[in-house]
């Protein structure tokens, strides 16, 4: 979904988060569909600004499958810790979208 107008996308869990900040990038898991381009980055619904950020969707994600190849742009350990974290965060098995997240913007 391709929008001149992008919402700031919530990095809430701190593995993911703390990947951004560090490597500059980070392929996050998503469980609705959602703008993507140029934006900026928070770490609650309310929070202030953090930083500029590009977001692209990489694809749907329904099983493990679709995660591996992302796992090491995921920030977590394994597949099962972000499989974990998708749980405990979605409360939901693995079934929405991967994106990719990079600091900056795509001038």
């Amino acid at each position: 979904m391709s929008s001149t107008h992008v919402g700031p996308i919530i990095f809430g869990h701190e593995i993911a988060r703390d990947q951004l900040e560090r490597e500059g990038e980070v392929v996050t898991f998503r469980r609705r569909d959602r703008t993507t381009g140029d934006t900026w980055w928070r770490t609650s619904r309310t929070g202030p600004k953090e930083g500029d950020v590009h977001v692209a969707q990489i694809g749907r994600a329904t099983r493990r499958e679709d995660l591996e190849p992302y796992a090491d742009l995921s920030g977590f350990d394994s597949t099962d810790a972000w499989i974990d974290a998708i749980g405990d965060v979605h409360n939901s098995a693995v079934d929405g979208y991967l994106y990719r997240v990079t600091v900056g913007h795509s001038d």
